[in-house]
């Protein structure tokens, strides 16, 4: 299995681009990517409806846990790398909910100056992040480490949609505001103004599961995200129209978290009609 380090010596000169095709083939591998349990979540609405989703205790990463590095991405290559497992991002409620209910929550930590695309920083911020995690073990649900990379109904083509990096204090998550006024919000309130083509250290990938059990019986996350009257348990914007960002790998569906998928026939994924093919960098599916 290839290092966090590793990883960073060998292609941290090469450019983003060369990160990225790596990270895809990477995660074709079955031990590619850091195994970061998966770890449940339960949400209520407080009128008898429930869901628990499997949520992945820390951030795609590349490198085994002993040596791993949290990677940045494209939301195209890491919608990519999550539909080779069924996975899904998060929406903003869901990173919210995720930050309520983690056991260890580390103070958001911003790098002067931003150098963007630069993989001295990708370790330099995935380090700290170490330093305050510290000894929790692998399955303590971890939040506050970036700003979430999600999928949301203000989603649109070309653009990236960025959300959370909760801190501990001051202590806001539950001080009984709506979500939709500053006083609630994270440091990185909702927000689609940056091209997808847009990325730095701070951002995060967060993997959920592809199966929840609502109500006491298995739904595809996907269903859920999409259903018209209890994706009020993972979204505070309505059904999420687009659950995906665009992508060239076939989402798998109906697997359990742990298992590896080679898809075989491309397909795009869009969200809106004529722009499926916006921003898409193409790989090479392994059969």
């Amino acid at each position: 299995m290839l290092t966090g380090s590793d990883f960073a010596r060998i292609y941290g000169g090469k450019g983003f681009a060369a990160w990225e095709r790596a990270a895809f083939t990477l995660a074709q591998e079955e031990d590619g990517l850091t195994p970061w349990p998966f770890v449940p979540l339960t949400l209520s609405d407080g009128q008898g409806n429930t869901a628990v989703l499997q949520v992945q205790s820390d951030l795609l990463s590349i490198g085994p846990l002993e040596d791993h590095l949290r990677l940045p991405l494209t939301p195209q290559t890491a919608q990519s790398i999550l539909n080779l497992r069924g996975w899904l991002l998060p929406t903003p409620w869901l990173t919210y909910q995720i930050w309520r209910a983690a056991p260890v929550k580390v103070q958001p930590h911003g790098m002067v100056p931003n150098k963007f695309q630069n993989m001295d920083q990708f370790v330099a911020h995935s380090a700290l992040l170490d330093q305050q995690v510290g000894d929790a073990p692998p399955d303590a649900l971890r939040a506050g480490l970036k700003k979430s990379v999600v999928v949301s109904n203000i989603m649109l083509p070309g653009r990236v949609v960025i959300f959370g990096w909760y801190a501990p204090e001051p202590d806001i998550y539950d001080n009984g505001k709506p979500m939709n006024t500053p006083g609630r919000q994270p440091l990185q309130p909702k927000s689609n103004v940056h091209f997808d083509s847009f990325w730095d250290y701070s951002h995060g990938i967060r993997a959920i599961g592809p199966v929840a059990i609502v109500n006491g019986q298995p739904m595809n996350t996907v269903d859920l995200y999409q259903h018209p009257t209890l994706s009020h348990l993972v979204s505070n914007e309505g059904p999420v129209r687009a659950p995906r960002y665009p992508s060239p790998v076939l989402p798998a569906v109906n697997r359990p978290a742990h298992v590896m998928v080679y898809p075989t026939t491309p397909v795009v994924v869009a969200t809106q009609p004529g722009n499926a093919n916006r921003g898409i960098q193409s790989f090479r599916n392994r059969g």
